[in-house]
């Protein structure tokens, strides 16, 4: 039987010792610096692609992830869900794109074919089953943002600055004015 007699190397020694907490250390200052007051998980943040806004004594109404559809540039249409404690309407919108190059353009009227009812604690979801607010204005373009105003007849205006997205891509793109115009709910079948 062969046995290897050679003296091994030992890192147990004071030198050992020292380089090993040495790079103990610096493994533990640098999962350290992840860490700290300002992680994202203890600031609020908005799960969605548009912006929220809580309008109202308590909330009353509220805006959620409202933002500008656009699949050709100069045209687009608004996004967002509404809810309100009380019965409300959403009666007009105005949209001012922001250019990419950081200048705010004129505010263009938006078409709402109707005003939109809020039932009291009613979720309404505006390209859900009445046909899209749209708007048209040559700075509109995916990629940049807006500030829209919508104007309800309770609430009075509310203005937020929101992104506007390229509506040819999915789940933007599953969205077409003839299908938002023509829904309707459909009977249910009778037993």
């Amino acid at each position: 039987m062969f046995q290897d007699r050679r003296a091994a190397r030992r890192t147990s020694g004071p030198a050992g010792r020292a380089a090993a907490a040495l790079l103990l250390s610096l493994g533990l200052l640098g999962a350290a610096a992840g860490c700290g007051t300002e992680a994202q998980l203890l600031q609020p943040y908005n799960p969605a692609d548009g912006t929220n806004l809580d309008v109202g004594a308590n909330a009353a109404l509220k805006v959620r992830n409202l933002l500008v559809v656009s699949d050709a540039k100069g045209k687009g249409y608004l996004s967002a869900t509404l809810v309100s404690n009380a019965a409300e309407r959403l009666t007009g919108a105005t949209v001012a794109p922001h250019t990419l190059e950081g200048t705010t353009a004129a505010a263009a009227p938006a078409t709402l074919p109707a005003p939109v009812e809020l039932p009291p604690g009613s979720l309404v979801v505006l390209t859900d089953k009445q046909p899209l607010i749209t708007v048209t204005a040559p700075e509109i373009q995916a990629g940049s943002s807006a500030t829209v105003t919508l104007q309800f007849a309770q609430a009075g205006a509310v203005t937020l600055s929101c992104p506007v997205v390229d509506g040819t891509v999915p789940p933007w793109s599953e969205i077409s004015a003839s299908q938002a115009a023509s829904a309707s709910p459909s009977p249910s079948p009778t037993s």
